[in-house]
């Protein structure tokens, strides 16, 4: 017996000495490259802030910014207890990590058989929030680990009092800095904004119920924010209660009277400084976290130069409310401004991105409310893009010399064997043209001959064209390709379009110019992203053909709303009525718009007349207000023609040279045709 009692002792000797001498040398690797601890703890104080400026260097805001600092002795009591008794029980008894929480969550965790529990202190989560990003690596936490000790041992130095209450004096003072630096939600850093913005009112002023709200924001901001999450906001902070009862900061009986309270009851929204471009600022921040990591933006003090045109960004705003509010009326919807919050995610969404020639993002609008969701639909919502897509199955066919924009096709019902069942794609209301030329078959939008177009040219051609305009999602190569199955954003679609404005080089896009530090040094400068996707005379023969496209096809609402200067683009109109589309470009502009609903299951662009809402109708009335409005003062350019393209007008269904009206009156077709291409 003693034998194997033995063997289990030396084995466990063994296990504790390979632990401790694996986590010495980690220790050792960590150590060198830990953050250094400033001389004077007021140095991690205010949060400083990024600030954001527009392409004409005005500062438009201030994110990632503590405002104002308060004592701990001006924060209500309330909201010290909340916090130790939600994040740290012990915090008055460990010294930075504590031992008994770390096995206590590892044994929790074993039973739950997931990770549910963590053991962090608040020491190491002030210390992640200063020094760390938030990337959950093995090494991150031991670097954490040791830090919150070295902290802990830099505060005792400074602060070496005693407190009445028997706590070491320092350990308040950690407190008074994690809820001055801590991030509650809404772009409010530290409790004075927190107040202010979700109860308007004071820190030291704040009710236990109040401040247990607070408290339980600070987990998860975005997910627990009452102002957009009202019911998990809610079931947090009951969570909250129940932490401070099992801690003794509340008693059982004034539990049991808080059990039906909400977060709705207790929110009273004060008026921090106004974001203007609430979206530009979250998509600031991730752009900021890809080029520099997610650490960068936890030290502020950055000053961040974007492509943001305000005037521009202000028309883009104006044109999405006004068609969000018709759209609405048609839709059969009550007022957006009589919605509750709880009903306005069902309203029907809007986004746009204008683009300069150069790849500038210029403005940029993701949605028609950032408070009910923070989705941006313009940069990372993918949506199918119907006939917007066609372009490039032609552009395909073209380059492989397939088709010329007069080559002829029946434009007729047809049935198609995918996958062993008869598909039959059908043109927008069982409308066929007939004998008609590719070129008529775009403008007018006719599904049949966009098939048989990127049948001659093979799906897997259109795919690699769609990769080169610069599509990054996943795009199969369907036979039902040319109709826009795939699933792209708004910002793509901006940039793809942009290529033919560009007369083939395709630009990648980017929201900001350059980032300086707070010893204006430049850390990051953008370099344009430039090559040549097309040949220049084919993307000057794709901006001829979709010129008709607003001239006489489905863009052509555009000119009926009074946009009179030279344009190109094409309208998109998903079969399921789910979205629709119009992107559009003139010399020296390219601008993209969706709408549609963030619930395709539940909702469609279907009008109370049992209409169906196309990007025509949809789209392309805010695209136009929204060019009306920036092109006003703006020179006007027309497209150039390169050399080796020439201009004909010819009979829209043969291709045949015609210069005058036919017997029913119909105007010849603009066409433009490359070295080697002549009129039927």
């Amino acid at each position: 017996m003693r034998r194997p009692l033995s063997i289990g002792a030396g084995l466990t000797a063994i296990l504790v000495l390979a632990t401790g001498l694996g986590v010495g040398y980690a220790v050792w690797r960590v150590a060198p490259s830990l953050p250094s601890l400033p001389t004077d703890p007021h140095d991690l104080g205010i949060r400083p802030g990024t600030e954001m400026y527009a392409a004409s260097g005005e500062r438009i805001y201030t994110f990632n910014q503590s405002r104002q600092w308060v004592p701990l002795e001006h924060i209500s009591p309330h909201v010290r207890n909340a916090l130790i008794a939600t994040e740290d029980a012990r915090f008055y008894q460990h010294r930075g990590i504590d031992l008994v929480s770390i096995v206590g969550a590892v044994r929790d965790n074993l039973l739950r058989g997931s990770l549910t529990r963590g053991g962090s202190t608040l020491t190491q989560q002030l210390v992640k929030r200063l020094f760390f990003s938030p990337k959950k690596t093995f090494e991150r936490k031991l670097s954490e680990a040791l830090l919150a000790v070295q902290l802990e041992e830099f505060f005792a130095a400074s602060y070496p009092d005693t407190q009445a209450a028997g706590h070491p004096a320092y350990k308040d003072r950690l407190l008074e800095l994690y809820l001055n630096e801590v991030f509650y939600g809404t772009n409010a850093y530290g409790i004075h904004d927190a107040a202010a913005t979700f109860c308007n009112t004071t820190p030291d002023s704040l009710s236990l119920p109040r401040a247990a709200m607070l408290i339980g924001q600070i987990n998860a901001p975005t997910a627990y924010n009452p102002l957009r999450h009202p019911e998990r906001a809610t079931a947090r902070l009951q969570h909250v209660f129940d932490r401070m009862v099992a801690s003794g900061f509340l008693d059982p009986q004034t539990r049991r009277e808080y059990a039906a309270l909400r977060t709705a009851d207790l929110i009273d929204p004060g008026y921090p400084p106004r974001n203007p471009v609430p979206y530009w600022v979250e998509a600031i921040n991730a752009e900021i976290v890809r080029q520099l990591g997610p650490s960068a933006l936890h030290y502020g003090s950055l000053k961040v130069y974007t492509t943001l045109d305000i005037a521009m960004q202000e028309a883009a705003e104006a044109a999405v409310a006004k068609g969000m509010v018709e759209l609405d009326e048609r839709l059969g919807f009550k007022p957006y401004s009589e919605a509750s919050m709880a009903e306005r995610p069902a309203y029907v969404q809007g986004a746009l991105v204008c683009l300069s020639p150069t790849g500038k993002v210029l403005a940029m609008v993701g949605g028609r409310d950032i408070f009910v969701s923070y989705y941006n639909r313009a940069l990372t919502a993918r949506r199918q893009p119907g006939s917007g897509f066609k372009p490039l199955a032609y552009l395909a066919a073209l380059e492989a010399g397939k088709i010329s924009p007069v080559t002829v096709f029946n434009d007729q019902r047809r049935t198609y064997i995918v996958n062993g069942q008869k598909w039959q794609p059908r043109n927008y209301g069982g409308r066929y043209l007939g004998r008609t030329t590719a070129a008529w078959a775009l403008v007018r939008s006719a599904n049949s001959t966009a098939i048989q177009i990127s049948e001659l040219v093979g799906p897997a051609r259109v795919v690699e064209i769609a990769h080169r305009l610069g599509f990054a999602g996943p795009i199969g190569a369907y036979k039902s390709i040319a109709l826009g199955v795939a699933e792209v954003t708004v910002l793509e679609m901006a940039a793809a379009y942009g290529t033919f404005a560009n007369y083939g080089l395709q630009v990648t896009p980017t929201l900001i110019e350059r980032i300086v530090d707070p010893d204006s040094l430049s850390i990051f400068t953008h370099q344009p992203q430039i090559r040549q996707a097309v040949s220049p005379d084919l993307a000057a023969q794709m901006v001829h053909l979709l010129r008709q496209t607003v001239d006489r096809g489905t863009g052509r609402r555009a000119r009926k709303l009074g946009f009179v200067r030279p344009a190109a683009g094409k309208t998109g109109t998903t079969n399921d009525n789910t979205d629709a589309w119009f992107t559009g470009f003139t010399p020296d502009l390219i601008a993209s718009v969706w709408v549609g609903f963030d619930d395709r299951r539940t909702h469609k662009l279907v009008d109370t007349r049992g209409m169906q809402i196309t990007g025509g109708t949809g789209a392309v009335p805010i695209w136009t207000d929204f060019m009306i409005a920036i092109n006003e003062g703006r020179p006007e350019k027309d497209f150039d023609v390169p050399k080796d393209v020439k201009i004909y007008s010819v009979d829209s269904r043969t291709g045949k040279v015609r210069s005058k009206p036919d017997k029913k009156g119909v105007q010849p077709l603009s066409v433009a045709l490359r070295r080697g291409e002549r009129p039927n």
